[in-house]
């Protein structure tokens, strides 16, 4: 099979119960959030996928369908509304793709679980401030400092918030919940802008990526995400390479994209789940059941275009348009 099949597939390839889960009013739901691609026609009135501008290896992702084809996944089970979108979700990096059952709670003296403390505290304070659902805190395979002490004691890290993408440089665990406590009001409330925030407190700066993608690799949780995580960077980074978007560990060059690996995010049995941050439009995109083969027509209708649209809304568990910040 050629690239070109899965292009011209990937859209009949969803299955016909997840098609049917996707009726008129969930349509609308999604609609009101991100633009809905136009489902293209070809001369015999068979749906067409998207067009690949490069980048997509036809051998990377039969090899990760392979993967896919021998797990048990639910397909049965309606994606939207499957999953929170978050008020503030805070990620850690860890340098790890695997972690601890419960990620956050595996050092009791390390930043991500001060965090994660926190957000279970505050919740119902926040509960109807800001927009989104949840205060969340994540692990990632971000790198950390190994040149610094404290870093690898878990005692001081980096923090970043999306949707809003700030970076929190070296936080202390003895000082999350000061810093949250100051901090998390003024951004739900939006009380400053971004750049009153950055001179009232000296260790924040603007992340300058254009987009962050999350892929669940919590092996320790579910091997399906531990499984299927690699094929899933694999093929999405070399989309991103063949645009010039494709930022490692060492890369810092700003409007890049970042794919990194996340622990338990929730729904193991809808593998693959995917989170995809979106800077310019402040938009969260949360796809479940997504394999390699749909990688080339998410990346082309979501991470390369300046405005994006939502292709395969069956793959959507949930997905929220920030206001501007």
């Amino acid at each position: 099979m050629g690239i070109t099949d899965f292009f011209r597939g990937d859209r009949t390839a969803v299955s016909k119960v997840e098609a049917e889960q996707v009726n008129a009013v969930a349509l609308a739901e999604i609609q009101k959030e991100i633009e809905v691609c136009k489902k293209e026609k070809d001369d015999n009135g068979d749906e067409t996928g998207s067009e690949c501008s490069g980048g997509c290896d036809s051998e990377d992702i039969e090899n990760g369908e392979a993967v896919f084809s021998k797990l048990q996944i639910d397909y049965d089970t309606p994606l939207l509304n499957s999953s929170k979108c978050p008020k503030l979700h805070f990620v850690v990096p860890s340098s790890k793709i695997d972690w601890a059952h419960d990620a956050c709670m595996e050092n009791v003296d390390s930043v991500e679980y001060k965090i994660s403390k926190w957000c279970e505290s505050h919740m119902e304070q926040y509960e109807k401030i800001g927009e989104g659902q949840s205060l969340t805190c994540s692990v990632t395979s971000q790198p950390i400092d190994i040149m610094d002490i404290d870093v690898m004691r878990h005692k001081k890290n980096n923090v970043l918030i999306l949707p809003y993408f700030i970076w929190i440089n070296d936080l202390k665990a003895d000082r999350v919940d000061e810093t949250l406590n100051e901090l998390v009001p003024i951004i739900l409330n939006k009380e400053l802008t971004k750049e009153q925030v950055i001179e009232r407190f000296p260790n924040i700066s603007l992340a300058s990526d254009k987009s962050f993608v999350f892929i669940c690799s919590h092996t320790t949780r579910d091997k399906r995400c531990g499984v299927t995580a690699p094929y899933m960077k694999k093929v999405l980074d070399k989309l991103l390479q063949a645009h010039g978007l494709y930022r490692d560990n060492s890369d810092f060059r700003p409007d890049g994209c970042r794919v990194t690996f996340i622990n338990h995010v929730g729904g193991h049995k809808f593998a693959g789940n995917v989170q995809i941050y979106l800077r310019d439009t402040q938009t969260l995109i949360w796809l479940g059941r997504v394999t390699p083969k749909f990688l080339p027509t998410i990346f082309e209708h979501l991470i390369l275009p300046e405005n994006p649209t939502l292709p395969l809304p069956e793959k959507v568990r949930c997905v929220r348009k920030y206001q501007k910040w």
